[in-house]
């Protein structure tokens, strides 16, 4: 695999901002990562044969999003029995590099 080269323009989206219910909240951040596993799941198995390091680097990230999932349920699970809601803030960073073989 190439290198990259980082072409000098980027940006930052504010993707979620807000004061969420503890079921709002659930919603929200429970789809993402789901989607996450999944998208890593299936590229896992096209990997499979092809390119192990990226493969194994697939599921060491599924493995992590498993954990962040179990944090969010604590936590989502915490504010119900405690009344309490919940405050999320998250950023995107996009950064357009160049492929190694362009």
């Amino acid at each position: 695999m190439g290198t990259f080269k980082t072409i000098p323009m980027n940006d930052s989206i504010t993707f979620i901002k807000g004061r969420f219910s503890p079921p709002e909240a659930a919603d929200i951040l429970l789809s993402l990562l789901n989607d996450k596993i999944k998208f890593h799941t299936v590229k896992s198995l096209n990997l499979r044969t092809e390119e192990p390091d990226l493969n194994m680097a697939s599921e060491e990230r599924i493995k992590n999003l498993k954990e962040a999932k179990k944090t969010v349920e604590r936590l989502v699970i915490k504010a119900h029995k405690e009344g309490l809601i919940l405050s999320i803030k998250s950023a995107i960073e996009i950064e357009l590099i160049e492929r190694p073989d362009a």
